[in-house]
């Protein structure tokens, strides 16, 4: 991932779904950080909370009154997920995903991810994959907002809509199942609280993210001008057929003035807020590998 990220100039200030870099550039962000900037402009809200949550000294793992509230957003974001753990870190989500795989009947199993978010031509095969047999508790799905969880995955690591700077991590399990029992077995981890509030406030943002128009009718006025490179699912973005390969296709995009998802099976992401211009150039910078 660094290596083409490191392809983009120096960033010198983000604002919304647009980055400014040091030479003077600006580049629709397509990334938006793994989807965690997927708010857009009404990030700025997120960020406000979490600078009124440091100005009250919430920024230590204490036990507090935010936990139940995030909880519950997260519930309210995934509906039928009702298993919630906390964890101050990534690897220790998938560590206790580890452990609950061992009561789940699979020891040394290690946790795999798979994205919620899928492309379009691969669905059918994904689907069919998690219908063999029983549930295959080594999967954990990456939960994205807008993407379906899989069936087939019991566990979920939600990608949240919050800065990563003050994003705390879960683990959460479909209700009524094993892997809920195995879940609520773990006691999880104290988050500071200011990390809490904010990501509470990401997650209550999407609703209004979408009452101010990011839905399908604007996720289909990007395929007007992008169906050619992309296929789309929901707000995620799949390149097509590469023949010049992913970097290249990576490179022509920062030229023609944005940044795309770094990882060649990660999705790309559309923002809030893009205008035809931007999509007319970047249009015009792929064509030149087509």
């Amino acid at each position: 991932m660094n290596d083409l990220l490191r392809l983009l100039p120096p960033v010198r200030r983000a604002r919304g779904n647009r980055l400014y870099t040091a030479d003077g550039k600006r580049f629709l962000d397509l990334w938006l950080d793994d989807g965690r900037g997927i708010l857009g402009d009404r990030d700025r809200y997120t960020r406000t909370f979490a600078a009124n949550a440091s100005d009250k000294g919430l920024t230590r793992p204490y036990p507090g009154l935010y936990d139940a509230r995030f909880i519950k957003a997260v519930i309210a974001a995934w509906p039928g997920f009702t298993a919630v753990r906390l964890f101050s870190s990534e690897e220790r989500a998938l560590a206790a995903a580890a452990r609950a795989l061992v009561s789940l009947s699979a020891p040394g199993s290690q946790p795999t991810l798979v994205d919620s978010a899928v492309k379009p031509s691969a669905q059918g095969s994904a689907a069919a994959g998690g219908a063999t047999g029983p549930q295959k508790p080594g999967f954990i799905a990456i939960a994205r907002p807008f993407a379906p969880i899989p069936e087939f995955c019991d566990l979920a690591l939600p990608r949240l809509p919050c800065p990563r700077p003050f994003a705390p991590w879960c683990l959460m399990a479909r209700d009524g199942t094993e892997a809920a029992r195995a879940l609520s077995a773990e006691e999880g981890d104290l988050v500071p609280a200011g990390s809490l509030v904010a990501a509470a406030r990401g997650l209550s943002s999407l609703e209004a993210t979408v009452s101010d128009g990011y839905g399908e009718a604007l996720w289909a006025r990007f395929d007007r001008r992008m169906d050619a490179w992309f296929e789309r699912s929901g707000p995620y973005l799949f390149t097509r057929a590469i023949p010049a390969g992913y970097e290249a296709f990576f490179r022509a995009a920062l030229e023609g003035g944005a940044l795309l998802s770094p990882l060649p099976d990660a999705p790309s992401v559309i923002p809030p807020d893009f205008d035809d211009g931007e999509l007319a150039k970047l249009a015009k910078s792929l064509q030149t590998i087509s």
